[in-house]
């Protein structure tokens, strides 16, 4: 069984880092973002904060995924302020309780090689 829980793990881990990335869908889909951020706050609860941890590079996985998201809350034109405001809340809520930080650095920006 622990095959289909890595399984589901990896499955969940891609869809979740797939629509964190889209961030032009957040104004055209704000229930859909609305709806993600509770789930998604509710898995949390249920779910061991090692998950998150990829063993090898003991990067977490989650923070950097919602980093993603929640700078296109902020940084994305026509988002709802009720959507802008929950992705708020609940990057307030993972800062205090799992003390992950989401804020933004320059080593974050992508690196421009000139060839």
């Amino acid at each position: 069984s622990s095959g289909i829980n890595a399984e589901y793990g990896d499955q969940w881990k891609r869809l979740t880092d797939t629509i964190c990335r889209a961030s032009q869908s957040l104004s055209q889909r704000p229930n859909f973002y609305k709806n993600f951020i509770r789930t998604l706050h509710y898995h949390l609860k249920e779910t061991p904060s090692d998950f998150f941890v990829d063993i090898v590079s003991r990067n977490n996985f989650l923070v950097t995924t919602l980093k993603l998201l929640f700078e296109g809350l902020r940084e994305e034109e026509g988002v709802v302020e009720e959507l802008r405001n929950r992705g708020e809340k609940f990057r307030t809520h993972l800062e205090k309780f799992y003390s992950w930080d989401f804020s933004y650095c320059e080593e974050d920006d992508p690196v421009i090689v000139e060839t």
